[in-house]
């Protein structure tokens, strides 16, 4: 990266830094050269600042909250497509008989793609700690069927954990096996980042470095390397919502395998690269694909500069990718902006300026 812009993206960290934008973060920018990516990974500040400080660095990993979805969910589904275990169109009822009337057509399709009429979020953790952890998941589907829709299924699309809870929930049923473990054997082993894409409420290695988010509401305990996600802490820390952790060069390098396969250079032993590439469409009518976001006309958290075909999402802990097919970039961005609170939103206004001071004035 050339000198100029590294200069200005330094001084842009350093200012988000005093002003409590966040307390560390790290970032990349990946470009596809004709046989390789050339890739800038850098970090900032503070793995923690509070009770103590903790400079951060590559070895760190991030609570990666919502990008479990795109990065872990929706791949795993992928894989069981591929076996023909699941399909897009699968109805909830083919897979619970008794659950409700107004849920039984619900897809898998409706709800990968924020379809399927379900509230954005709800507090379950309140009643959930109450009950035997060996419970709490089977609970936790009975809460869900209970959810009265805000939307009959098909007719809009609205972002909701919810959906991708249930998600989880179905993968488990159908495979009798933990979603991080499938996430690691099946989609990262292949790739080589089982050490860089980690669920460590799975398997929590003490030898791991981990970035720290907010005290835990229940223990008063300052949260690192268990998941900020309060429903996904409950129930053991893996959940189709929440639960993923990983550094910026695990994060990075799976982005370039996706795009590798959607450019058709690259392959995964789990799902073919068509129905990847089916699954990277927008949906007419919506700003979603079947697990991630587009860029939005206005407004877009990913500036002014990635092209209309670019997917992505963004993490509730101030986590966020973008991969672009036409310019044949990537931009990841972790950190921890809820650290050590969540009241703190200014991760917003940074996220645009970051990807427009990256992204300006490149030659594509």
């Amino acid at each position: 990266m050339e000198k100029r812009r590294v200069g200005k993206i330094d001084d842009l960290f350093i200012t988000a830094l005093n002003n409590n934008v966040f307390s560390g973060a790290g970032f990349a920018f990946s470009k596809w050269s004709k046989r390789r990516y050339d890739r800038s990974v850098n970090y900032y500040g503070y793995a923690q600042r509070e009770p103590e400080k903790k400079r951060l660095s590559r070895e760190h990993f991030f609570d990666l909250a919502s990008l479990t979805k795109p990065l872990a969910t929706v791949p795993v589904l992928l894989a069981l497509f591929e076996k023909k275990s699941i399909s897009p169109e699968t109805q909830l009822s083919e897979i619970y008989p008794s659950c409700p009337s107004d849920k039984k057509n619900i897809t898998i399709r409706q709800l990968m793609s924020h379809n399927a009429g379900f509230v954005p979020h709800r507090e379950y953790f309140h009643e959930l700690i109450k009950i035997p952890i060996q419970e709490r998941k089977t609970f936790l589907l009975q809460k869900l069927f209970a959810e009265n829709l805000i939307k009959i299924p098909g007719e809009s699309h609205n972002y909701s954990d919810l959906g991708y809870i249930l998600l989880g929930l179905i993968i488990e049923k159908i495979t009798d096996k933990n979603l991080g473990e499938l996430a690691s054997n099946l989609i990262y082993g292949p790739s080589g980042l089982q050490n860089d894409l980690v669920f460590p409420g799975l398997n929590k290695k003490g030898d791991r470095h981990y970035v720290s988010t907010e005290k835990c509401l229940w223990s008063g305990k300052m949260l690192s390397g268990t998941v900020h996600d309060d429903n996904c802490r409950v129930v053991g820390g893996v959940a189709g919502h929440a639960g993923l952790f990983g550094t910026v060069e695990g994060v990075v390098a799976f982005c370039e395998q996706l795009l590798d396969q959607w450019k058709g250079r690259g392959c995964h032993p789990a799902y073919s690269s068509t129905l990847l590439r089916r699954i990277l469409t927008r949906i007419d009518g919506s700003a979603w694909t079947l697990g991630f976001d587009t860029v939005s006309e206005k407004g877009s958290s990913s500036g002014n500069y990635f092209s209309k075909e670019s997917v992505g999402h963004l993490g509730f802990t101030g986590t966020s990718f973008w991969i672009d097919p036409e310019k044949e970039c990537i931009v990841v961005l972790l950190t921890n902006r809820v650290h050590p609170s969540r009241e703190n939103w200014k991760i917003k206004e940074f996220r645009p300026v970051f990807h427009d001071a990256l992204m300006e004035g490149r030659v594509f």
